[in-house]
């Protein structure tokens, strides 16, 4: 009641809860084994008040979650647990409980090595997997957004810490997500989101369910939901390579559906801006399928970072881009050290060879038919085929065919071997004015030193890469006049 009526309380009345407080802190302090004391202290945030409780919060933080003996956290965990389970219990009382001690004294644990495992015995894991995330429909339909957000938050952490514990347990984990899913709920489906994505990135699962979530999460590009939609992003994608293979296709289906989404909805400068900072993130896996996205980052650079309306935050992800297009062409150039001077002229090594059979083919018409008789055995070769039948056959020249498979091969690694064109170049490394004008805002603007910095390092990187790629270009014309003039 003091705390539903404080703001016609005098100061001396106000601070009363504070001192209450404070005598059961030193209580708890003096015994820290006494866990009820611990939960019921939480209850003084349940309500709103002006007075400053912060130190409490410390307390749980530091002294309980690092400081107490691990018998005394384990047991602690048990009866926060049991506490939780109660359905006399208030739901906001379980959220602070949750919020406050139970997830803060299991990520200290996990953080120190092999102590989350000796605070969660099997018993205490089956208790939160069958009583708190599963214990029924009817149960879990009053759980209030909060409460679901915390539960959400405490299955993440034991599945990224005890994968291998809660294997029996996966029907239940994922089920407790995927409802969430189907909510409308902003924050707690952002929280099942990311939930999912390490249940993906631990466990197998089908891989319709695992490009259902991907792609749900490209499409999402709210401001709101970033925080929590870049972490999930963040734990999906490396695990994608392995749990979506390519198979028989040349590009993952992963690959293919990012293509897809970004021709849909490039249309839409949030949704593309989303895309490109997922993937400036995660450039290492993009990198063998870079063919498939540079055009659309180049043609996007004049749209995010170049309009008079654009954010400093766009503006900096323009030169992400165009770092990231100097990059990976440095990487193909690197792969590639002795190319230039090493590798023969493709065209001319292909015609030769061409013309080489053609005149041995003509040479062997030419010649009498018993001389091609005597070396060839007779007129013709008679092969027996694989059901037994005798068919006649003539050599066919090996030559062509072999012209043939450098066009094949290189067919095969061109994407491989892609390298932007003239028109890229020009735009992402040699036109000054582009990143002048970038200059030109971070100057005006005095807060964005850091900025500044990263422009002045992208502008050096883009001369330099610049100025290396037309001497390797100068030098190949070079090379390849020199070997059509010897031949």
């Amino acid at each position: 009641m003091r705390l539903g009526t404080e703001e016609v309380l005098e100061l001396e009345h106000l601070l009363e809860s504070k001192k209450l407080v404070k005598c059961l802190l030193s209580y708890a302090r003096c015994k820290p084994s006494d866990h009820e004391v611990l939960f019921q202290m939480l209850t003084i945030f349940t309500v709103r008040s002006i007075v400053d409780y912060s130190f409490l919060k410390q307390f749980y933080a530091q002294e309980v979650a690092n400081g107490y003996r691990l018998a005394d956290r384990k047991a602690m965990i048990v009866t926060m647990i049991n506490k939780c389970k109660d359905k006399d219990v208030p739901q906001a009382l379980k959220v602070q409980a949750l919020q406050l001690v139970v997830i803060p004294t299991l990520t200290s644990a996990f953080s120190r090595g092999g102590q989350g495992e000796e605070l969660l015995d099997d018993k205490t894991i089956n208790t939160i997997v069958k009583d708190l995330l599963d214990p029924g429909d009817e149960i879990l339909s009053k759980y209030d957004e909060a409460l679901h957000i915390e539960l959400l938050q405490l299955a993440t952490l034991l599945i990224r810490h005890l994968k291998s514990q809660l294997i029996s347990h996966r029907k239940e984990l994922i089920k407790f997500a995927w409802d969430r899913l189907k909510r409308d709920e902003t924050t707690s489906k952002q929280w099942a989101y990311v939930n999912v994505c390490r249940f993906i990135e631990a466990y197998d699962a089908p891989h319709k369910i695992i490009l259902q979530v991907y792609v749900a999460l490209l499409r999402a590009f709210q401001p709101e939901q970033r925080p929590l939609q870049k972490q999930a992003l963040d734990i999906l994608t490396p695990a994608l390579p392995k749990r979506l293979p390519p198979q028989e296709h040349k590009y993952p289906i992963w690959i293919r559906y990012t293509k897809k989404i970004i021709v849909e909805e490039g249309h839409s400068l949030p949704h593309l801006i989303h895309i490109w900072h997922f993937l400036v993130r995660h450039a290492d896996l993009f990198y063998s399928s870079r063919a498939q996205f540079v055009p659309q980052m180049v043609n996007s650079l004049n749209r995010i970072g170049f309009a008079n309306s654009s954010s400093v935050e766009n503006r900096k992800l323009a030169i992400d881009l165009a770092d990231l297009v100097m990059t990976w062409d440095k990487r193909r150039i690197e792969a590639k050290p002795a190319e230039s001077s090493d590798k023969v002229l493709p065209e001319a090594s292909d015609q030769m060879q061409v013309d080489v059979a053609v005149k041995e083919e003509d040479k062997k018409r030419e010649a009498p038919d018993d001389k091609e008789g005597q070396e060839d055995g007779g007129p013709t070769k008679k092969a027996k085929t694989e059901t037994g039948a005798v068919a006649t056959s003539t050599p066919a020249p090996a030559t062509p065919t072999a012209a043939t498979t450098p066009a094949a091969a290189a067919a095969a690694a061109a994407d491989d071997d892609y390298q932007p064109n003239a028109t890229m170049i020009e735009m992402v490394c040699v036109c000054p004015c582009v990143f002048a004008y970038l200059f030109a805002y971070a100057i005006r603007v005095s807060s964005m030193l850091n900025f500044y910095h990263v422009c002045t390092h992208t502008y050096a990187h883009a001369f330099s890469h610049a100025r290396s790629l037309l001497l390797t270009q100068a030098h190949t014309r070079t090379h390849k006049r020199t070997h059509i003039n010897a031949h």
